[in-house]
């Protein structure tokens, strides 16, 4: 029996439907890979070998969604087993639907002859109450936010952690955010700390006091930052918070476009954030360990970057941070070095004019 073309997509539509309603969980077991439930409608996962998961399975409009945030990469379930599995599409979409039990409608059509291929009434009304429900779902539980922010001013303890830390002058983003998040038993929970806002309305913070082995936590998907300049041909590239207000300790960074990558998962953004774009300075304030290093190479391959400006360590610095190198009086400034490709020169920063 030949399918006419009409066919074919309706008959893998009707399968991605089910598919993309129906909850992963199984799925992301039997792929054993680390991935933890967020709230009521997300898992978080880990899809490479990093520290900290960066990649999101999610309900959008009752339909479970993708998203990796170290990639950029989004699409559904079949993106999350293509890329664990390094399968092709068909393969990943079959192993999802062996797994969850779900009908190929095209290869019953084709190998088995079927006439109807038609949904029964029964299977749109169960493929709509699953879509309903997820909505439900995403509706009753967000997997975390910002609940508002206050100047850091009015909150003398915050003020006194940051100048423990040699933060005496607050940059104007810094802000006090409080915010709340769900565990994996859906509880909800509330944190607060020092931070900046990130890009989709999300928050990044660091505690005053550590919660067990946690200094810091995200709300919301965990983003870049961006501070932009647009009379500035000037980029200052950040990994953290706190290496940015280190740096501001010393450096005015007011006519110069920050970003802030908020982790090392984030470098291919900050790539795609400076790709084909004309600065005429980009400079990094790296960290001198070596996913600092892999952090750095990743954005000036993929952006391909011919010259830049980083901070230079000397040999027994290994481990170290902007904000190790204010606590410790170093002058930010004489450590920056320019760096080529093919070549490195070194040169005093500050015939750079930064600001």
């Amino acid at each position: 029996m030949q399918l006419s073309y009409d066919q074919i997509k309706a008959l893998q539509k009707q399968t991605a439907d089910e598919l993309h309603v129906s909850d992963p969980e199984k799925i992301l077991q039997v792929l054993n890979i680390d991935f933890q439930s967020i709230g009521n409608d997300s898992y978080k996962l880990k899809v490479r070998s990093e520290n900290h998961a960066s990649a999101y399975i999610t309900i959008r409009q009752g339909v479970w969604k993708f998203k990796d945030f170290g990639t950029n990469k989004n699409g559904t379930i079949e993106n999350v087993v293509m890329e664990v599995t390094g399968r092709d599409y068909k393969s990943a979409l079959q192993f999802c639907l062996d797994t969850l039990l779900i009908r190929n409608r095209l290869e019953e059509a084709i190998h088995h002859n079927k006439m109807d291929h038609s949904l029964s009434q029964e299977e749109r009304e169960r493929i709509q109450a699953m879509k309903e429900q997820n909505s439900q779902r995403e509706k009753s539980v967000p997997v975390s936010r910002v609940l508002n922010i206050k100047e850091i001013s009015s909150y003398t303890p915050a003020v006194e952690y940051l100048a423990s830390r040699g933060i005496h002058k607050i940059p104007p983003p810094f802000k006090l955010i409080n915010g709340e998040y769900y565990t994996k038993e859906g509880i909800v929970k509330r944190a607060f700390g020092v931070g900046i806002l990130t890009q989709g309305n999300g928050g990044d913070i660091h505690f005053l006091r550590r919660i067990g082995d946690l200094k810091s936590m995200s709300f919301g998907n965990k983003d870049i930052s961006l501070f932009l300049n647009e009379n500035s041909k000037k980029v200052a590239v950040f990994e953290s918070k706190m290496d940015y207000a280190a740096a501001y300790q010393q450096i005015d960074l007011s006519q110069v476009n920050v970003i802030i990558a908020n982790t090392t998962s984030n470098p291919h953004k900050i790539a795609e954030f400076l790709k084909d774009k004309e600065y005429e300075q980009i400079t990094f304030f790296n960290q001198n360990d070596q996913s600092g290093i892999e952090f750095l190479n990743t954005i000036i391959h993929e952006a391909n970057i011919q010259q830049y400006c980083s901070l230079q360590y000397h040999e027994d610095e290994r481990g170290k941070d902007v904000n190790d190198l204010v606590i410790g009086n170093q002058k930010i400034i004489s450590r920056l070095v320019i760096n080529q490709l093919e070549a490195i020169q070194e040169q005093s920063f500050q015939q750079l004019e930064f600001s």
